[in-house]
């Protein structure tokens, strides 16, 4: 794998236009299994970031709700590749982190008697490729300008987007080609719906557009595997 990501940074220089050949699905019970946990958000308060959450309270103690996100963190989680988000909604909680290695973890948090604890723990791994994250990510940074291009073909506008992995490569070794198919959201700014699932397969060398598959995800009312 690291081979072949590392041969298509080598080609990077010889990008030509692409054109899409568009397919529009919606969402289906398989669809939101795969990609979505089975929670339902309607009723979530607030929203939060680790970077942003409010640990302490207004006399600098560290909430029961703080506490327990930190402990899940520093007990299970440690180094994540996708940072850590909290949804509260009343007296319940969802806690979701993406580790190194692609592993998708729920936890699902009770208030009882201003503690909060962990009932539930739920896993999924994403359907990447297996790679070494850190080389994918990066190969992903450079043919941004090539997503885009192939999102502006299909939308027929600009269309920003995030939570990009790839999924698969196949490699063309007599004609020395390789599809690579990647997966990204797609939403209008600042982070607005209509969100798009967008599943893009591109031949390099050239990065021409040979398959785009779509699905509108704008009213799925569930935690998503993938968040920012």
């Amino acid at each position: 794998m690291k081979e072949k990501l590392y041969f298509i940074f080598c080609i990077l220089f010889f990008i030509n236009n692409s054109v899409a050949f568009a397919i529009q699905e919606t969402p289906d019970k398989e669809f939101i299994d795969k990609y979505y946990f089975d929670v339902d958000l309607q009723g979530v308060k607030d929203i939060y970031f680790f970077r942003e959450f409010p640990f302490y309270n207004d006399k600098g103690d560290i909430t029961p709700l703080g506490k327990a996100f930190l402990s899940v963190l520093t007990s299970d989680v440690w180094k994540w590749v996708r940072e850590p988000r909290v949804y509260i909604k009343d007296d319940i909680a969802y806690i979701h982190a993406v580790k190194l290695d692609g592993l998708n973890l729920l936890y699902t948090l009770k208030k009882e008697n201003d503690h909060w604890k962990v009932v539930k723990k739920e896993t999924k791994k994403f359907p990447t490729v297996k790679s070494k994250t850190m080389l994918e990510k990066a190969f992903l940074r450079a043919i941004g300008k090539e997503i885009l291009d192939a999102t502006r073909t299909y939308y027929g506008e600009s269309r920003l987007f995030h939570s990009e992995r790839i999924i698969d490569i196949i490699q063309d070794e007599y004609n020395d080609k390789y599809d690579v198919t990647i997966q990204i959201v797609t939403y209008e700014g600042p982070i607005m719906p209509p969100y798009g699932f967008d599943t893009i397969t591109l031949r390099i060398p050239g990065f021409e557009v040979i398959k785009y598959k779509h699905k509108d995800v704008s009213e799925i009312g569930k935690i998503p595997l993938e968040t920012h």
